[in-house]
This record gives structure tokens, sequence and C-alpha cells, in this order.
């Protein structure tokens, strides 16, 4: 969290300095020149969109292929970005974007860390002494750096771009019931929970996202594993979902 944090003030004071210094007045090129920049070419916007999607996986393990459930859900938001407008309808971006992507199980499998906390496997419920699987969530927080293009036509707006891509060490978490009957709620100290799971620490993805009045819709490939290979499944994954504020 304190990484998190420290970068995310960082970024907000690039951005702000950017912007103070774009906001008082042209920047002549030369004496010749034919074009400054206008004043308020620069500005820095916070939390400019949300979006929320599912994904979808490609070249996935077989296991996890099999075994995966429906909420494959993803997060994102940003949190600050610098606009550059070079002209009225148009502009580029760079952001700091947050990312929360979660991985769940089917009703009898569930997420397995092995005694380092690092590795995760996918685990069954049979013969593990529980009677039934409630909830087994594997999460990867994420903090991007995308970098787009963006257009205007009337109220559509078409964003364009690609991002590198920060992750942290996943967290693993269970909610269960033993056959004892009691329930096992977030095994923090147990064999369930780990928040230390090797991520590929760096990755990226492209997207794309197309709005009317600020709601739309987007697509996100990354074509790299969000793993490091014998820590997790390995899979890429295409997201399409909903994003909202883009354009406002």
């Amino acid at each position: 969290m304190k990484k998190i944090i420290s970068s995310i003030a960082v970024a907000t004071l690039f951005c702000l300095t950017l912007s103070a210094q774009g906001n008082q007045g042209n920047f002549e090129f030369g004496e010749n020149a034919d074009f400054s920049i206008r004043k308020g070419i620069f500005s820095a916007e916070t939390i400019s969109y949300v979006a929320f999607g599912d994904h979808n996986l490609l070249n996935a393990d077989s296991d996890f292929e099999t075994n995966k459930g429906k909420a494959l859900t993803e997060f994102f938001m940003n949190i600050v970005e610098l606009r550059v407008n070079p002209y009225e309808t148009g502009m580029f971006t760079l952001g700091v974007d947050f990312d929360w992507d979660y991985y769940r199980l089917r009703n009898t499998y569930f997420w397995q860390p092995d005694a380092s906390k690092e590795k995760v496997s996918i685990a069954s419920m049979e013969g593990s002494g529980l009677k039934r699987i409630k909830r087994s969530r594997l999460s990867v927080r994420t903090l991007s750096v995308p970098l787009a293009f963006e257009q205007r036509f009337d109220k559509f707006t078409l964003r364009l771009g690609a991002a590198a891509e920060y992750n942290f060490p996943a967290i693993s978490r269970f909610k269960g019931e033993s056959k004892d009957g009691a329930t096992v709620k977030e095994w923090k100290n147990g064999e369930h929970f780990s928040k230390q799971i090797k991520t590929n620490p760096f990755t990226y993805n492209v997207f794309g996202a197309l709005s009317y009045g600020g709601v739309g819709v987007y697509v996100k490939y990354c074509p790299v594993t969000q793993f490091e290979a014998g820590y997790g499944p390995q899979f890429k994954s295409i997201s399409f979902g909903i994003i909202s504020g883009l354009g406002m």
C-alpha cells in the first residue's frame, strides 16, 4: 500500500507541475515559428474514468481452463492523467491507473498456496476435509501507465493505446465450511491464504475504448502471462467491459 500511495503522489505532483507550466500562456517555437502552443494545452485530470469487465482466458493451463468460475472480473480506474490537446477534438494522454483483477474457481475447486506461500495451484475439495467451498479468490493488484490517443466525434469518444504494468504479488483468499460444520473465513494464518504469490512484475497490454456521452465499452489484450512460470496458472487474456467517464 505504501508503494501505491508513493507512486500516486509522484505522478500527481508531476502532472500538476506540467499543468501549471502549460497554463502560464503561449510558448513560441522560435522567431519565425508559424504556430505556438495555446494556453491550456496541458491539463491534469483526476479520476477521469472507471471500468468493469470480464476476463477471457487465452492459451490457459488445462486445469485453469476447465475449472475456472464465471467470475473472472476486472476493475480499473484512472488515478491521474496528463492530457495534451494539440487540437480541439483530439488529445494525447499519459495516465496512472489502478487495476484489480479477480480469478475465482468453481464450487468444488479452490486455490491452494504451497508451504512457501509464493506458489499457488488448483486443488479439489475431495479429500481436503472440506464440505463446502463458498469462495476461493485469487486477486492481483496492478499499477499501469497507459499512453493513449483520444479522438472525439460529437458525443462519441474513441481511445486507443498501450500500457506498461507493474503487478504486485497476488493474494489468495478462501472461505468454506469444514466437515464438522465450522465455517472457515479468510484463513489469514492458514494454508489457504497468501499475499505473496509471485506474479510477473512487469507486463503490458494494448487497449481500445468507444464511448457515447461518457459511457461505453472497452477491450484490452494482455499478451504476457500474469504469473511467473511455476508459481501460478499460465494464461494470456483478453477482457471486455463497460467504461464510464471517458470523454466527459
